[in-house]
C-alpha cells in the first residue's frame, strides 16, 4: 500500500471503489471489521477508522450488532452532465456583473435569511476567543503597532509563518517573497493589476468564481473561459488550444494579448474539483510555453478533508511567472481580512508597489493576531477540527439533496472545501427555483452567476458550511421548488 496517505484513508478509498463500481450495492452488507483486518492486513483500529470515515461521508450505514451496510449514493455530477463552453469557440469577452449576481449578493446579506449562497464559515466553528486573546496580548505588548502604518509587504513575523505554511503545499519561498493583503480577493486583484494592462485577456475557469468576473471588469480586462470539469478540473489540452487560438487571433490583429490565467487547482470554486498532480505539471508546461503568467487561488488548499493536503499548482511553475494567492478567510477568521501573495523576486517588487498605491498600508492588529495564532495558537489542531466539521456537513447536505431534489439530479462529491455543485434535470431553469425560495427568505447561488456564456441554467452552488435544522429545512424547500419546476416544465 502507498504511504502517501494515512493507511485508514487508503482502506476507505478501496472500500469506496467496491461500492462505486457496483461490487456492493445499496442495502448490501459490507465485510466486517475483522474481515477488513484480515483481508487488508491492517489493525482492527485502522479498519474501524476506515469505516468511520465512510460513515462521515454518508457512504455506509452502521447498524448495531449487524455490521455496516451500503447507503444509496447520490448520483455524481460527471463531465458529460454540464453544458461547458467549447474551448474551440472560447473568445475574449467583456466581463460584467449581471443583475442576478447583484441580487443574490444583496439577498444573502439580509437579516434573517438562510444564506446558502456564500461560502462563509460559521462563527461558532471559528477560534474567535483564542484569536481575540492573542491579538489583545500582542497589542498590549507593542501598543504602538496598533496605531502605526505598516507599509507593504507587511509584518515580517506573519510572512515568516506563512512561508512555513506554504511549504506544506510544496511551495518554497522566503518571507521576502510574500506580500500581505486584505484577503484573497485583494490578492488576486493586485496580482492582475501587476501583470496585466487594460484590454488584455485573462483565462478564467468556467464555471468560475463570480467575483473574479467583477475584478476583470474593474481592471478593464477581458475574460476567456476554459471548462473546469468536476472530475479533474482544467484540462491542459483545452488550455493549450485556447492559448494557441488566442495567439493566432493576435497575430492577425483581431485579438488581445493573453497576459494571465486565474486558476483554482485545489477544490475549485464552485465545483470543488481537484486537478491531479500530473495534470498540474502539464498545465505548468503549457503556461510556460505560451508565456502566460499564473495567478493561482489556493484558498481551499488547506481545507482538504478526504485526501492529504495537495500541492499547489505554483509548486510546478516558475516563481517569477507565478503569483500564488490565498488567505485565512476560510480557515481561521473571515473578518480579520488577512491574505497574501507569494511570488518570485521578479514580481514581488511590482506587486508590493500595487499594494502601496491602492491601500498604502497593511492592517497591523489583525496581522499580528493571526501571526501569534499560527505560532502559538494550535492552528493545526483547529484545522483538523474544521476538516472533520466540513467533511460531515458536506455529507449531510449531499444526503438531504438526494432525499429532496427531483429524479435525475446530480451533484459533486468534493474531497475538500465547503461547497457543492448541483446539476438539476436539463428542463429546469434554476432562476425560477431561486425566485420561489426567495419568498421563503432562502438564497443560494444559481449557476448562471458563474459564467459569461449563459450556460449552467440548470445548475446551482450551495454552501455546506454547517448542518442544522434550519439548513435542512432550506434544502428541502429548494428541493420542493425544483420538483415543482420539473413538473411544470414536463406538463
Amino acid at each position: 500500500m502507498s504511504k502517501a496517505i494515512p493507511l485508514y484513508q487508503e482502506v476507505a478509498q478501496r472500500l469506496e471503489e467496491t461500492i462505486t463500481t457496483g461490487v456492493y450495492e445499496p442495502g448490501e452488507r459490507l465485510p466486517s471489521i475483522r474481515d477488513i483486518h484480515r483481508e487488508f492486513q491492517v489493525s482492527i483500529n485502522t479498519a474501524r477508522e476506515a469505516y468511520r470515515l465512510l460513515e462521515d461521508r454518508g457512504i455506509v450505514d452502521p447498524r448495531s450488532h449487524s455490521g455496516h451496510f451500503v447507503l444509496r449514493l447520490p448520483p455524481l455530477c460527471d463531465d458529460c452532465s454540464m453544458d461547458f463552453p467549447d474551448p474551440a469557440e472560447s473568445i475574449p469577452r467583456d466581463a460584467s456583473a449581471g443583475s442576478l449576481t447583484q441580487r443574490v449578493m444583496q439577498d444573502c446579506m439580509r437579516p434573517g435569511w438562510v444564506n446558502l449562497a456564500t461560502a462563509e464559515p460559521p462563527a461558532a466553528l471559528l477560534p474567535a476567543r483564542r484569536l481575540a486573546d492573542l491579538t489583545a496580548k500582542e497589542l498590549r505588548r507593542q501598543p504602538e503597532r496598533a496605531v502605526s502604518y505598516e507599509l507593504p509587504p507587511g509584518p515580517e513575523v506573519l510572512r515568516l509563518e506563512i512561508a512555513k505554511r506554504l511549504f506544506r503545499g510544496s511551495v518554497s519561498v522566503s518571507p521576502d517573497q510574500i506580500l500581505i493583503t486584505a484577503g484573497c480577493l485583494e490578492a488576486v486583484f493586485l496580482s492582475l493589476m501587476t501583470v496585466c494592462s487594460p484590454g488584455d485577456a485573462v483565462v478564467i475557469e468556467s464555471p468560475g468564481f463570480f467575483l473574479f468576473y467583477q475584478l476583470l471588469e474593474k481592471l478593464r480586462l477581458q475574460a476567456i473561459e476554459i471548462p473546469s470539469r468536476p472530475s479533474t478540473g482544467v484540462d491542459p489540452e483545452d488550455l493549450d488550444q485556447i492559448l494557441t487560438d488566442a495567439e493566432r487571433r493576435r497575430q492577425r490583429g483581431v485579438g488581445p494579448k493573453v497576459a494571465a490565467a486565474v486558476l483554482i487547482a485545489n477544490f475549485s470554486n464552485p465545483i470543488g474539483s481537484l486537478i491531479p498532480i500530473e495534470r498540474k505539471r502539464r498545465i505548468a508546461a503549457v503556461l510556460e510555453r505560451h508565456e502566460v503568467i499564473l495567478v493561482e487561488d489556493d484558498m481551499y488548499g488547506e481545507m482538504a478533508w478526504n485526501v492529504e493536503r495537495p500541492p499547489s499548482l505554483a509548486s510546478f511553475t516558475d516563481p517569477n511567472r507565478t503569483l500564488l494567492c490565498a488567505s485565512f478567510s476560510k480557515s481561521i477568521a473571515p473578518g480579520y481580512r488577512v491574505g497574501w501573495i507569494a511570488t518570485g523576486p521578479a514580481l514581488i517588487g511590482p506587486a508590493t508597489h500595487s499594494k502601496l498605491v491602492t491601500s498604502a498600508a497593511v492592517v497591523n492588529p489583525t496581522s499580528l493576531g493571526i501571526a501569534a495564532f499560527l505560532a502559538n495558537g494550535g492552528h493545526e489542531r483547529w484545522l483538523r477540527s474544521a476538516r472533520r466539521h466540513y467533511r460531515e456537513s458536506v455529507s449531510q447536505v449531499r444526503r438531504a439533496v438526494l432525499e429532496s431534489f427531483p429524479q435525475g439530479t446530480q451533484m459533486t462529491n468534493p474531497a475538500g472545501g465547503m461547497v457543492i455543485w448541483i446539476v438539476l434535470p436539463p428542463q429546469i431553469d434554476v432562476t425560477e427555483v431561486y425566485e420561489q425560495v426567495r419568498r421563503e427568505q432562502i438564497c443560494f447561488a444559481p449557476g448562471p452567476m458563474f459564467t459569461l456564456s449563459g450556460n449552467y441554467r440548470n445548475c446551482m452552488r450551495v454552501n455546506a458550511t454547517k448542518w442544522d435544522p434550519t439548513v435542512e429545512a432550506a434544502i428541502k424547500s429548494i428541493g420542493m421548488a425544483a420538483c415543482r419546476a420539473a413538473d411544470s416544465s414536463g406538463s
